[in-house]
């Protein structure tokens, strides 16, 4: 798995700063009609201490997209949020931060007179974002991803890089449509793991519960791969005194969403798979996810052995 470089120490909370409309450095211009406007407020105790040259809030990505297939272009603007951090010296103070990057995002949909605002990252805590350390779309697990539904309208996908498991990785991905005039959050699930081994054959039936899919994956053959691909290491299996097999294990243990990217239709989700340790990387489920009106639909499911 991927590692990143963590925050700097200045930086021990992001929080969401309301939104004061579009900054002059906001373009185009006519964004500027579209900026979030403040509706959250801190609390008395604490003080914000605002960076005099920052450009946030700000519009990082925009769109004009007939989302509903009504003929009318809506008009979609993901905005940076401000993001604040504090530190020993000021404690009391919370002291904004623009140099590493991470942001708090507000998605922002206007349909003819009606506008519809999102704060992403935030539905369980409020004005508190839960993991705030969004990294802009433009990096490299981050991507926005217009896509289509069964019915061949548009969906929106927002997939976020985030710190939100220490530095380790992991993406939070958000999928919207515009339907019968009303924006909709659409369920982008994730999906565990069933592993059951055959000591004997050294082979691992591994299964995804929710969708019954099914495969056997040859551990013999996937030893093989790696003593192919990364001969420097020892890649034979290890027994213990009583001759069971130690490892190589099963893949039954799967992490979250890691990547995302466009289909033809829907989105490809990636998960990690991995035996007993979690540096003991076996592989990735790739799920194929389109939806019917709100709900998902599995296209295809696969496990990527690596």
């Amino acid at each position: 798995m991927r590692k990143k470089l963590l925050l700097h120490s200045l930086v021990l909370l992001v929080l969401l700063a309301g939104c004061a409309g579009a900054p002059e450095t906001a373009d185009p211009a006519a964004i500027a009609a579209f900026a979030p406007s403040s509706s959250q407020e801190a609390p008395p105790e604490e003080v914000f201490v605002d960076d005099p040259d920052s450009p946030y809030p700000m519009a990082e990505w925009s769109w004009q997209v007939d989302m509903d297939g009504d003929g009318a272009e809506e008009q979609v603007v993901l905005w940076a949020e401000k993001a604040y951090g504090s530190n020993e010296i000021e404690p009391d103070k919370w002291f904004e931060v623009t140099t590493v990057g991470l942001h708090p995002y507000t998605l922002v949909v206007t349909a003819g007179e009606e506008e519809f605002r999102v704060p992403l990252g935030r539905e369980e805590s409020g004005d508190f974002l839960r993991y705030p350390y969004y990294f802009p779309l433009d990096s490299e697990y981050s991507a926005p991803i217009w896509t289509e539904d069964r019915s061949g309208l548009p969906v929106l996908v927002l997939a976020f890089d985030n710190m939100s498991q220490g530095g380790a990785g992991g993406i939070d991905v958000y999928a919207f449509a515009l339907r019968e005039g009303a924006l909709i959050r659409l369920p982008v699930p994730e999906y565990s793991v069933e592993a059951a081994l055959n000591e004997e054959a050294l082979t691992a039936l591994v299964t995804v519960p929710e969708t019954g899919y099914t495969e056997t994956l040859d551990l013999n053959q996937w030893l093989e791969d790696k003593r192919a691909r990364e001969s420097q290491f020892n890649w034979d299996p290890s027994y213990d005194e009583s001759g069971a097999l130690e490892w190589p294990a099963a893949p039954g243990n799967i992490d979250g969403l890691c990547a995302a990217e466009a289909a033809e239709e829907g989105i490809i989700l990636s998960q990690y798979l991995y035996g007993t340790a979690h540096m003991d990387g076996m592989g990735f489920l790739t799920t194929t996810l389109t939806w019917d009106k709100e709900e998902p639909v599995v296209l295809d499911q696969r496990f990527v052995w690596c």
